[in-house]
Formats: C-alpha cells, sequence, structure tokens
C-alpha cells in the first residue's frame, strides 16, 4: 500500500465512523477560533465574503474533506461554481449527496493531492482557491503552491485556514508539559479517562495511523509568501485547546451546563494568557493571499 492510499484509506474510516477535530466541536471554541481569525464571532466565511472581498465566479476547494464548507460556500451564493476534490471516497460520496440533493453548484469529485499538482488543469481557471485543514497533509507544499498559482487567474484570492504547528504534530517537550499540567488538574468527569495525558506519537504510530498529518505544516507560512502576495493574516492560536481538546469527554465537555461552560471558558482565557505571554505558540493561521 503507497503512502496516499494509506492516507486515503484513513480519512475513509474518519468520514465513515464521524470521527471530527474535537476543539471545533465545542460552540464556544468554535466561537472564540472565528473572532480571532476576524473579531466577529460569526461564521468567518460569511464574514469573508460580504466584508472582506466580494462572491467570486469560479472556487477550487483542495482537500474539501465531506463538503462542509463547499456546501455553505455554494449555499450562500459566495461561490458561483465550486469545483473541490478530496483523496476520500467516502467523503466524496457524503458531500455529492448533499450537493445533488439541494441542487447546488458544486463538482466533487475524488482525487489525489499528487495527481493534481502532476496535472492542475486549464491556466487561469479560478477566481480563488480554497485550502481549510488540507495543506498541512500536502508533502509537495512547492508543487502544490506552484499547481494553485497555474490555474488561479491573476488577482485571485488564495484562502488558507491551516494548521501550521509542529510537523506530525510532535510538540515540544514544554507544551507537552503545559498540556498535563492543565489536564491534570481538570476533574476526572470531564476526561476520557482518569489519568488523560498528552503522549506523543512514535514514528510507528504515525505512519500506522497517517503520515501526512502535519508533514510539512511549519513550513506553509514560510512558502506562501514565495508564490502569492499577502493580503491579510490572523494567528489562531490552538497551542492548548487543540491537543487538550482530544483528551476530554466531548459528551461532557460539550453538554452546555454551567459546569462545562464555565471549564471551557477557563481553557479558552488559559489559552489567551499562556499565548500571549510567549509560553504557547500559534499552531493556526487564517491567511488571505493574492497571485500578482
Amino acid at each position: 500500500m503507497t503512502s496516499s492510499d494509506t492516507a486515503a484509506a484513513h480519512w475513509d474510516a474518519m468520514y465513515a465512523t464521524a470521527t471530527r477535530s474535537a476543539w471545533t466541536q465545542n460552540p464556544m471554541v468554535e466561537r472564540e477560533l472565528y473572532l480571532r481569525m476576524s473579531d466577529q464571532p460569526g461564521f468567518w466565511l460569511e464574514w469573508l465574503f460580504t466584508q472582506k472581498t466580494p462572491p467570486v465566479g469560479r472556487l477550487l476547494a483542495v482537500g474539501c474533506g465531506d463538503g462542509g464548507h463547499e456546501i455553505a460556500i455554494a449555499r450562500r451564493g459566495f461561490a458561483r461554481h465550486v469545483t473541490a476534490f478530496d483523496a476520500s471516497p467516502v467523503a466524496i460520496s457524503m458531500a455529492r449527496a448533499v450537493a445533488e440533493a439541494e441542487g447546488l453548484p458544486v463538482d466533487f469529485s475524488v482525487r489525489l493531492f499528487d495527481d493534481f499538482i502532476a496535472n492542475p488543469g486549464e491556466e487561469s481557471a479560478f477566481d480563488a482557491v480554497l485550502f481549510s485543514g488540507s495543506l498541512h497533509h500536502v508533502l509537495d507544499l512547492e508543487g502544490m503552491l506552484s499547481a494553485v498559482r497555474r490555474v488561479l487567474r491573476p488577482g485571485g484570492l488564495v484562502i488558507i485556514n491551516e494548521y501550521v504547528g509542529p510537523l506530525y504534530q510532535l510538540y515540544p517537550q514544554a507544551q507537552v508539559d503545559v498540556v498535563n499540567r492543565v489536564l491534570n488538574r481538570i476533574p476526572p468527569e470531564f476526561k476520557m479517562s482518569h489519568d488523560e495525558q498528552l503522549v506523543l506519537p512514535t514514528m510507528d504510530m504515525i505512519i500506522a495511523n497517517d503520515p501526512s498529518e502535519g508533514v510539512r505544516a511549519p513550513l506553509i507560512p514560510v512558502l506562501l509568501p514565495l508564490y502569492f502576495s499577502a493580503e491579510y493574516e490572523r494567528r489562531a492560536g490552538g497551542g492548548l485547546l487543540h491537543p487538550i481538546f482530544g483528551h476530554l469527554n466531548a459528551n461532557k465537555i460539550n453538554d452546555g451546563s454551567p459546569e462545562s461552560t464555565s471549564l471551557v471558558a477557563m481553557l479558552i482565557a488559559l489559552e489567551n494568557e499562556l499565548t500571549a505571554a510567549g509560553v504557547l505558540g500559534h499552531d493556526f493561521i487564517f491567511s488571505l493571499f493574492r497571485r500578482d
């Protein structure tokens, strides 16, 4: 099995079992992320296409998953037509079902990053390209950004909502220690287990699970300005919230009770303070770039 096959199988399994990134499931964390991205609590795509830039003609979404963002864009008329692809047949089947049922102008297809890099298609075919949680899975970043530059028209928009933290999410020991000290102080009923701890994966675990996870993530903000002109950038934190939520009991932490609400508010405030003090870095960014 090739690395591409392994990645596709991993994402098929995730979408088939409805597994999602835990921290964004919490509405308070989601609202905080939107504030960090745009200074407004509402959906970031709504802000982007109503206040920051007008709707576009043709939009390409690279690594669209189950199509949540692409369907939202089409429903709201933020793009006249959306072309989207992902490696996971399960995810694409889910996305197509929704788009076809609603008659949305979205073409979903199964395609690997490497295929797109080798054959990106017609030059200047798109007005915007979207990466939302996908670019950090790309090994050949230079090839991907070159391909995007080819298919994007001059003046076209590149939308980046991405993880840019340590490769493979192999966090530095100081960050691991912070997360575990906080975990130790969280009441056990909010955790997946009483002695829950963040333990870094071995290389064998990384390869078996998803070898594309954050494979060259730290280079994303370094390489982007070499291909496109920066227009807008917000650092979105995540140094505490992203790793810690994977160790919390989703049903309990997201139940909306006064206890869970207070705990989530404390975690958000703590991450903001630790990030502002330089104890934690920003593992996520939201950026807009233009093709010259």
